[in-house]
């Protein structure tokens, strides 16, 4: 495992390379994660890919000091320098994204298409319309209750909770939420976080499309118990590009980058 800095404005975004094949291999972890989850590829992979993980901002060892709100072109630079710093700018790679991570990965994957080989999906986020992330993100109300909730948190369990009696979110979903925003330090790495990747919003029709234009193949990840990501979005996302995208549903919850189903990961990136 090597660790590497690249120089952006005022920042340093850190990525971590594992292995030294010849394909190439870009991973995006989810939230509150960083690119060393990734570790666990590196003996099952290492010799047939270079394995790029990026720390995305407000995350790991990356020091970003920039605008909060990360454009998706920062990371298409990132990508592009990173290849040509390990001399494969010729050729295709592919993407891995973990919940938030295969957000980004969805994403870029419609920026960059004609880039890219094959598209691992481990129960990502990105698949279906979120009301709570559009009206946070997107609406003056939204903003300003974010605002408010990140310096006056007392109110928070009772909304939490209120919003799982009434079957709103999920208990999973809403312990999550409550373990990062209950402590003020986690309060404003959450807004941080959360604001940050606002731009990042794929176009589903659109990517279907791209999809089949340039023939990406697209494996995903699911966990059959996963109440923050249901495989169920994936089966939607599958249908009309069958021929390009397979589902696998593993009995498990949301956390899916684990030594438990590395094998399993390795297979869809090989297979």
């Amino acid at each position: 495992m090597k660790s590497h800095y690249i120089t952006f404005k005022n920042s340093n975004v850190h990525y971590r390379q594992f292995g030294s094949g010849a394909k190439l291999l870009f991973c995006f972890h989810g939230y509150g994660r960083e690119s060393d989850t990734f570790y666990i590829l590196e003996k099952r992979l290492g010799s047939a890919f270079t394995i790029i993980a990026i720390d995305v901002p407000f995350h790991g060892r990356t020091e970003w000091k920039d605008e909060i709100v990360l454009k998706p072109k920062y990371l298409q630079q990132f990508i592009r320098q990173i290849r040509s710093d390990l001399d494969k700018e010729n050729i295709k790679y592919s993407l891995l994204g973990f919940s938030m991570g295969g957000r980004i990965a969805l994403h870029l994957a419609q920026l960059m298409p004609q880039e890219v080989e094959r598209l691992i999906l481990l129960a990502p986020d990105g698949l279906s319309f979120n009301f709570w992330r559009w009206m946070a993100s997107e609406t003056w109300v939204g903003n300003k209750l974010i605002n408010y909730t990140i310096h006056n948190a007392a109110w928070v369990s009772y909304i939490l909770r209120k919003a799982e009696d009434l079957h709103i979110i999920h208990r999973s979903l809403a312990d999550f939420l409550g373990y990062y925003l209950h402590n003020e330090e986690h309060r404003i790495n959450f807004y941080h976080r959360y604001i940050s990747m606002q731009k990042f919003k794929p176009s589903l029709n659109k990517l279907k499309r791209l999809i089949k234009k340039y023939s990406i193949t697209v494996k995903m990840l699911f966990g059959k118990y996963d109440n923050i990501i249901p495989y169920t979005d994936g089966e939607k996302f599958k249908a009309g590009i069958e021929k390009f995208v397979s589902v696998k549903i593993v009995d498990s919850g949301h956390h899916l980058l684990s030594e438990v189903h590395a094998d399993e990961i390795a297979k869809l990136i090989n297979g």
